[in-house]
């Protein structure tokens, strides 16, 4: 009987069980595997599997390659590829967007909504964004539940609907209900579908296959601003949201066409699996993804305000969000080949001190200089790619496959309140004490990651640490 920890996990011949001396020899057949209800009823013993409290099946996270045949990942072939194509479209849609929020933001206040302060016009993409994750306990669990097609199709129906919408808008409360509620619970039900569907086709590349999927989103925050730079001169504005309406509308459909669940049917027993969080390693891994979209989505809503502020022209803050969120799909391809070879945790805990390295010493000091501005949108996006997309590998790695869409729901609901308040925070920031304190304030965040991602490492070996395990 062979036996596969969870990706990331150190092999059983090369662990040495907590309750084994060091040194000792630990053999397969020391651990149980004759079937699925056995190995419940005992903590899995490898270093990486240690999970408190006591196991349930919620918890659980090693996969038996056999008897329970849906836990054998393909980790590879025209299916397994297609799906990821069909996320990386998908995302493109949902997260590009939220990645372009900062160009959509800018031109509200500097049309429509200009009476309206700063933080009051920074809640219109933040409520998009929160209702892009606040909804994703629900999504997650009906993914588990029904499959991927059903949500894809209603989700597709409500984001290119809120985006026609968004066009006609006037009025604040117009662009809070059409991009913020309806956009955004469209882009939850394709985002995710989109992450929740990889894990179930991947293991050993889970890694690789989450970060082409996740420059999707990438890729759609480089595309999005330079057609909407051009489209706002040329189009007008109400021609321009229509051209990305059909946009998202065919790369959504793209992405419906593509995305199959592997696993039958009708796993899910909860609506949002709360149980997930008597894991130590699932708590403080949300609670670090917290951090790092708390800093993210500020950065990348209020990137294009701050470098106007500074006094540089409207179109230089768009090609420098577009510079930043080419070097993101960059860095989410390659973060995905690292973390499979070096482990994810480790992989996004290293990325995490980079980008904490770029805030200070670069966009601190230069960020009043074009060039600085440039080298920071560089060397930031490279580090950050791994931000949103590693997070999703994080948590699938520690989980049941059958459970990851729940999981991933839990994590993002929690998640989303940070997507809600970031914005505005940011934005008062920039108003009340100044662009340099905000900038301080975002790589702060960085920190507070680095420190609750560094937990989960240590809840992941059994709190005693080893600086050369794969996590």
């Amino acid at each position: 009987m062979a036996t596969e920890t969870t990706t990331g996990a150190i092999s059983l011949d090369q662990q040495v069980p907590p309750n084994e001396p060091q040194g000792s020899s630990v053999s397969k057949s020391a651990y149980p595997s004759a079937n699925a209800s056995i190995y419940d009823e005992e903590a899995p013993r490898s270093a990486f599997s240690v999970i408190e409290p006591t196991a349930h099946l919620s918890t659980v996270t090693t996969h038996i390659l056999e008897p329970v045949a849906s836990d054998t990942f393909p980790d590879g072939g025209l299916r397994s590829w297609s799906v990821v194509v069909g996320s990386f479209f998908l995302l493109m849609s949902s997260y590009g967007l939220m990645n372009s929020t900062g160009v959509l933001q800018s031109y509200f206040a500097s049309h429509q909504l200009a009476n309206y302060s700063t933080s009051a016009v920074g809640w219109i993409p933040g409520v998009f964004t929160f209702f892009g994750l606040v909804l994703s306990a629900q999504a997650g669990s009906l993914f588990d539940r029904y499959g991927p097609t059903g949500i894809l199709a209603a989700g597709t129906v409500c984001y290119t609907t809120g985006l026609l919408l968004l066009a006609e808008c006037k009025l604040y409360w117009q662009f809070l209900l059409t991009l913020g509620v309806l956009a955004g619970t469209g882009a939850a039900l394709l985002s995710t579908a989109a992450m929740a569907a990889v894990p179930h086709w991947f293991n050993a590349r889970v890694g690789l296959a989450m970060g082409i999927a996740m420059a999707g989103g990438g890729v759609g925050g480089v595309t999005f601003p330079l057609i909407l730079r051009a489209a706002f001169t040329k189009l007008g504005y109400k021609w321009s949201i229509r051209l990305l309406a059909l946009l998202v509308g065919v790369f959504s459909g793209i992405g419906t066409l593509l995305v199959r669940s592997r696993l039958p049917k009708g796993r899910s027993k909860s609506t949002i699996n709360l149980r997930a969080f008597q894991d130590m390693r699932f708590t403080w891994l949300t609670l670090g993804t917290f951090s790092l979209e708390l800093e993210v989505f500020a950065g990348l809503g209020l990137f294009p305000t701050f470098i106007v502020m500074q006094g540089f022209s409207t179109s230089a803050s768009i090609v420098l969000l577009a510079v930043l969120n080419v070097f993101s799909t960059i860095g989410r391809l390659l973060a995905g080949g690292f973390a499979d070879r070096f482990g994810r945790i480790n992989t996004q805990a290293t990325l995490i001190i980079a980008g904490a390295l770029a805030v200070f010493v670069i966009w601190l000091p230069f960020g009043n200089t074009l060039p600085g501005l440039y080298v920071f949108s560089a060397v930031f996006g490279l580090a950050s790619g791994s931000f949103l997309s590693l997070a999703p590998a994080c948590i699938g790695q520690i989980s049941k496959a059958s459970e990851v869409g729940g999981r991933f729901g839990a994590c993002y609901s929690i998640v989303s309140i940070a997507t809600l308040t970031c914005i505005p925070i940011g934005g008062e920031m920039l108003e009340k004490v100044g662009k340099r304190a905000m900038v301080a304030y975002l790589g702060s965040l960085l920190i507070v990651a680095l420190g609750l991602f560094t937990m989960a490492r240590w809840a992941c070996l059994g709190y005693r640490w080893r600086w050369n395990a794969k996590i």
